[in-house]
This record gives structure tokens, sequence and C-alpha cells, in this order.
């Protein structure tokens, strides 16, 4: 979902992947460093962000549309 003011290069397909990347990295770091489970829940959330953003940018790239939120 973009909101207002959010950078539209953010939604490029090859860059969420590698934030992904990122966040994945981050989160294993965090297991193996004992992190709170709030911590590792702000990083789960914002790697389900992510991914949802990944597959509006995958199927708007494909479709040529922007892909509607869910309720």
């Amino acid at each position: 979902m973009r909101r207002r003011g959010e950078d539209r290069s953010r939604f490029n397909p090859e860059q969420l992947q590698l934030e992904l990347s990122v966040l994945a990295l981050e989160r294993q770091r965090m297991r193996e460093s004992g992190s709170s489970g709030a911590v590792l829940e702000t990083n789960r959330l914002e790697i389900g962000r992510r991914q949802y953003e990944l597959s509006a940018a995958l199927i708007q790239r494909h479709l040529g549309h922007p892909v509607e939120r869910a309720a």
C-alpha cells in the first residue's frame, strides 16, 4: 500500500527483494542475540509489509496498473 509522500522507487520489485533479504538477515541476527519478542514482532510485521508490497509491485509490473489493497 502506498502512503502519501512515500518514494515510488521503493515499489521496485528488485529493491523490495533486497529489503526483504536485509530484514531476514536482521531477524536472524536478532534471534541469535536473544532479542525480545516485541522487537522480533516488529521485524516480522515489517517483513510482511514488504512481502505485500513486493507482490503488489510484481502484479503491477505484469498487469500495468496498481493493485487495490484488500479490506
